[in-house]
């Protein structure tokens, strides 16, 4: 799909590593100029140093997406420097697993990044409301931010949310908050796309098991580091690749999605909901 997005200016959240640089790329390759952010300043998009026509299609920009003044002064500088916004892909996110929803451990909170706390039931509800906070509300107000600026542009603006196979109704024991937050991140995407269509369409893309350094560190057992008695449940028998998902943003995000809309793809190799969780809670329970 090379050349399909040439021209557009698209936001992609949470580009240090992982995921979100895959998809980054992705669009690079589409003909996209891509602006990612992420809470700590880099020289560039990661990725893109050895490839100077991809180095001049891009920018990395500090971004606390904790902090909505900061959201509003990045698509700011966006729209500044590029004149628009064409697509925001929602992809900043992400927990970890934790043995027990009513007490989270300290080592659990700290990899998680969420507020510190020496009281046990201040650390756990912190946890999960720093779950909530950058696995839906931040993203909503990203979304938020970009339509102010897509509803006056020319054109239909493109709004994609990264989810997760976490977030299906069969539940997700040891993601608590992180796939109540992602089931909600479903249900807004419907929501917007409602609210701004015609103008923007908004889908949305839920992820099963994907190969990134967090994933292998914190979810592949030691004793299974491929992950071959894992993805026993992934009819792909294996987990998907950062460029994968960034082609389904593609797709999304092309012409040849015109009439996709409010709904939300599930990118998962075929997984069988609800079953991977416990599995990948060994790794967690090996390190506390």
């Amino acid at each position: 799909m090379t050349g399909v997005l040439d021209g557009k200016i698209a936001v992609v959240t949470g580009t240090s590593r992982g995921v979100g640089v895959g998809i980054a790329h992705e669009l690079l390759r589409a003909g996209a100029t891509v602006i990612g952010c992420s809470r700590s300043a880099l020289d560039a998009l990661p990725g893109t140093a050895d490839n100077p026509e991809w180095a001049a299609r891009s920018s990395q920009i500090v971004c606390d997406q904790g902090d909505l003044h900061s959201i509003d002064a990045f698509i700011g500088e966006v729209v500044a420097t590029h004149g628009r916004v064409d697509i925001l892909v929602n992809n900043a996110g992400g927990t970890v697993p934790a043995p027990h929803v009513e007490d989270i451990p300290e080592l659990v909170s700290r990899i998680q990044g969420a507020p510190r706390s020496e009281d046990d039931f201040e650390r756990t509800a912190l946890f999960h409301q720093f779950a909530i906070q950058m696995n839906l509300i931040s993203p909503m107000w990203f979304a938020i931010r970009a339509s102010r600026q897509m509803l006056t542009q020319d054109g239909t603006g493109c709004i994609i949310n990264i989810s997760s196979g976490a977030g299906h109704p069969a539940g997700s024991p040891t993601l608590v908050s992180y796939g109540a937050a992602k089931s909600g991140l479903n249900h807004l995407t419907r929501s917007l796309a409602q609210e701004w269509g015609p103008k923007i369409r908004v889908n949305c893309v839920a992820l099963g098991p994907t190969i990134t350094d967090n994933f292998r560190s914190f979810v592949l057992p030691k004793d299974d580091p491929t992950g071959s008695k894992y993805f026993a449940a992934v009819p792909m028998r294996r987990g998907g690749e950062p460029e994968e998902v960034g082609r389904v943003c593609v797709f999304l995000a092309s012409g040849a999605a015109d009439f996709v809309n409010g709904t939300t793809i599930e990118a998962d190799g075929g997984m069988l909901p609800g079953i991977l969780y416990d599995a990948g809670l060994k790794t967690i329970t090996d390190l506390l």
